[in-house]
């Protein structure tokens, strides 16, 4: 197994491409699935994708760069589980080095590994104070990710942000778009339940959104539901 190798001058001449692309003019689905293909090109990895949060509270997916990281997308998404579920549950950075042997994700990491993905890096995509969704990259073989890795792809992950961010501003309409307004309704949702129990218990934001992460994980909910719960008192 080996790290990454990632091409720096090809980085800087995507991110720069990134920032000049305008979601309004281009539209945000094509924006989006831009910057998945420019991820998988620009770092030496196998493939990536894209996730945001739905309106039922469900990560779903939203772009990849080939037909292994849509079913890696697809399967987390209907299990609820895998490295990128958890780098949004976490609001971190997420490493499978050998999904299929990985125990954290019983069904999703041997289905995938059938379709060809061995190995993940999951990073959340913040957005207003949290995560709105995730990006992933995929290895095809058992790989070792190491901190400049993960340095590298979080990087990456706030130019998507920016796009977002400005997409937000502009009103962009489209599914992308759509799914992202999704994205920022829940999170909000998530928001008032941290601010109740924060008030409530004397919590800090993060001992808050652990109590909301470790309920929905025990009741094997989704973690919006949670949140609503605790908001309708």
């Amino acid at each position: 197994m080996a790290a990454m190798t990632i091409h720096h001058d090809a980085l800087a001449k995507s991110v720069a491409l990134l920032e000049g692309v305008d979601p309004v003019d281009t539209g945000l689905d094509a924006a989006l699935e831009l910057a998945v293909a420019e991820t998988d090109d620009v770092f030496d990895v196998d493939g990536a994708g894209l996730m945001l949060l739905g309106g039922d509270g469900v990560l779903r997916y939203m772009a990849a760069s080939d037909e292994p990281g849509r079913m890696l997308e697809v399967l987390q998404e209907q299990f609820g589980e895998g490295p990128c579920v958890d780098a949004f549950l976490d609001d971190a950075p997420v490493l499978a080095e050998h999904l299929a042997a990985d125990p954290r994700w019983p069904s999703v990491g041997p289905l995938a590994a059938r379709h060809g993905v061995h190995a993940v890096l999951g990073v959340p995509i913040d957005l207003r104070d949290g995560p709105v969704g995730t990006l992933n990259v995929y290895a095809a073989r058992p790989n070792r990710w190491d901190q400049a890795d993960v340095a590298a792809i979080q990087a990456y992950s706030r130019v998507i942000a920016s796009l977002l961010r400005a997409a937000v501003r502009a009103h962009v309409s489209g599914k992308a778009a759509a799914q992202l307004q999704q994205a920022l309704d829940q999170r909000s949702l998530i928001e008032q339940a941290k601010g109740i129990l924060m008030e409530r218990r004397g919590l800090d934001q993060q001992a808050a959104f652990e109590v909301l992460r470790a309920r929905a994980r025990s009741t094997r909910r989704r973690l919006h539901d949670v949140a609503r719960e605790v908001v309708q008192g």
